[in-house]
């Protein structure tokens, strides 16, 4: 199944689906999406983000990073910064990898720039990668 909805630029945006995915571009008001049994991706969003997943990928791009928080249980994330990102990034996992190196049990933190922007994100048997 597929739906397209389009909303204004700004507008805040809370969905959740059920066997689908979540495509979302170029919204930049505050985002709350949750899936299960599909991947979500994000991009060009300027405002906090909220993310959950069930079995289902996260990619997340967004154009400016503010407080983002991605739950994700069996499935990746992948996070692509934006120049001059500042984020304080916290990677908590069970089970999963941070860039391709194992995470310890009860996490990895990592600063990208000055730090300003929180950026939580928490796996069960899923990997975070970050781009810059």
């Amino acid at each position: 199944m597929k739906f397209t909805a389009k909303v204004p630029r700004r507008a805040r945006l809370d969905l959740a689906t059920v066997g689908g995915p979540v495509t979302v571009a170029g919204v930049k008001g505050r985002q709350s999406l949750a899936t299960v049994n599909g991947r979500v991706d994000v991009s060009g969003s300027e405002e906090r983000l909220d993310v959950s997943t069930v079995n289902g990928t996260v990619a997340l791009a967004p154009r400016k990073v503010v407080a983002t928080s991605v739950s994700s249980v069996g499935g990746d994330v992948r996070l692509k910064l934006p120049a001059q990102a500042d984020v304080r990034l916290e990677f908590n996992t069970v089970g999963g990898r941070f860039n391709d190196s194992p995470a310890r049990l009860g996490g990895r933190e990592q600063t990208y720039g000055s730090g300003t922007h929180a950026v939580d994100v928490s796996t069960v048997g899923g990997s975070l990668t970050v781009q810059q």
